[in-house]
């Protein structure tokens, strides 16, 4: 299988390992490459800077052939892939991350960069979003030679003395993410589950219809606010808004949902995913609102989608 790939495009920067920015439709695309969590080179986020996120932020420079900034001095052109064989346009829409970029693959005189910073020990197989449907095979032997032959942030020596980050940790927490990934993509599809995500457009018209349906979502950063006498849920993303919210959270069924969401859901270690049941609505009920659904038990929450 090969995904859809658009070729020819004009490479306009380089911020760090992991993301780049290229000319598409006569606009700026920022592109969040596909499986791949190189290490930070900019202070700000959540994660430490490390002196191998630095090192990755350099390399990946010098691979594409920009200057310190990340600018090209001339023109450079890449071809980007992405992870299905979806029509152009559908792929443009539904391969996005949480904040808007493109999810892809990014290929350079026929290499597969990708493949290319796992396999040179620049990051591991990332797999917390789900595992690669084009190349997770050829993923897990870079991943696997770069761990035998010890480099970059297999090495401990790369970051001694700094910051540093514990994949014995992550990987399995990521693994376990995974695993509920790969039941919706063989299950949850299956039986009509909605992806904030892939499927947004969908239920917010369920929002609009007051109708009944299954979401598949990521709880990760647990419970959001507790205005008023309830509990908020930020279920989506700042492009895709899905809330959930526990209304009375003091009432008894509601304190077994909250603790639900903390002790299996929520935070590292937590699966994260979940699929959610329940009548959509808007909040507040006017063109403007965001769709939601209201829990009020815990039997709203499942593991599974329905009818495994």
């Amino acid at each position: 299988m090969t995904g859809t790939t658009i070729e020819g495009l004009k490479l306009v920067k380089v911020v760090d390992g992991d993301t780049v920015k290229v000319e598409l439709n006569g606009e700026v695309e920022s592109l969040r490459l596909c499986c791949l969590d190189t290490e930070e080179s900019w202070a700000g986020g959540s994660k430490p800077v490390t002196k191998a996120g630095k090192l990755a932020s350099k390399w990946a420079k010098e691979y594409f052939g920009v200057n310190e900034e990340g600018m090209p001095n001339g023109d450079i052109t890449v071809d980007i892939e992405f992870d299905t064989s979806d029509p152009v346009p559908e792929c443009l829409k539904k391969h996005r991350g949480n904040y808007g970029r493109l999810i892809c693959y990014v290929h350079k005189g026929g290499e597969n960069y990708n493949l290319k910073a796992v396999k040179d020990g620049w990051s591991p197989y990332f797999v917390k979003y789900g595992r690669s449907r084009l190349y997770h095979s050829a993923f897990l032997e870079a991943e696997a030679e770069a761990q035998s032959k010890n480099i970059v942030i297999w090495n401990p020596a790369t970051n001694a003395g700094g910051n540093k980050r514990e994949y014995n940790k992550l990987i399995p927490w990521w693994h376990l993410r995974v695993s509920v990934v790969q039941d919706y993509r063989k299950l949850g599809l299956q039986r009509g589950v909605q992806s904030v995500r892939l499927d947004y457009d969908d239920i917010v018209d369920a929002a609009k219809a007051e109708s009944e349906l299954v979401v598949f979502c990521d709880l990760q950063g647990g419970i959001s606010k507790q205005p008023g006498n309830g509990a908020l849920i930020y279920a989506g993303s700042i492009h895709h808004k899905f809330n959930l919210w526990i209304p009375d959270r003091e009432s008894p069924s509601a304190q077994a949902v909250q603790k639900l969401i903390e002790i299996r859901y929520a935070g590292e270690g937590g699966r994260g995913y979940v699929y959610v049941s329940g009548k959509a609505s808007r909040y507040p009920k006017n063109e403007k609102g965001k769709p939601q659904i209201v829990l009020t038990s815990t039997e709203q929450l499942a593991d599974l989608p329905p009818g495994v």
